[in-house]
């Protein structure tokens, strides 16, 4: 014989769980989008400072490319030499910066980095419920900026 009521409360465990899931994805995802603006910000500062000196030395410039498809995503390029573009990964409450560079002689990647990011707010463990901590992965909006400016200038990601 079948015992509905076991049946029943395991679904109604999952549907919560699902819930549950899906409000805190969304929570990362404003989250998210509001540390990738800050990102944005400090990359813009950065390329003011970088250019400044670029231009002492009459070397190539960085350029901020605005593509409509890609609002999401960041395009720089360096010259005529390179291209980088940084976007902004969310997956299971935590979210990532990656920077990929791109450059001749045929346009493949060069180099890629990730930068863990949280905006300084605690992780919440996902093995352990409950638990928090402060992992030592995570970046800052500055850090992470100048990182990819500077990274850009070297020819790669350390």
């Amino acid at each position: 014989m079948v015992n509905y009521e076991k049946l029943a409360m395991k679904a109604k465990l999952a549907q919560d769980a699902e819930r549950l899931s899906a409000e805190r994805d969304k929570e990362a995802k404003a989250s998210s989008s509001a540390f990738f603006a800050k990102v944005k910000v400090h990359i813009a500062e950065e390329i003011k400072k970088a250019n400044v000196e670029l231009r002492k030395k009459k070397a190539g410039i960085f350029e901020w490319i605005h593509l409509p498809t890609f609002e999401e995503d960041v395009f720089l390029t360096y010259g005529t030499d390179s291209l980088c573009r940084v976007g902004l990964g969310v997956m299971r409450n935590e979210f990532k910066v990656t920077a990929v560079i791109s450059g001749p002689p045929n346009g493949y990647e060069i180099s890629r980095k990730e930068y863990f990011c949280n905006d300084g707010a605690p992780v919440q463990n996902v093995l352990f419920p409950g638990v928090v901590a402060f992992p030592s992965y995570v970046s800052y909006p500055e850090e992470i900026a100048i990182d990819i400016i500077s990274g850009i200038l070297r020819g790669g990601f350390d």
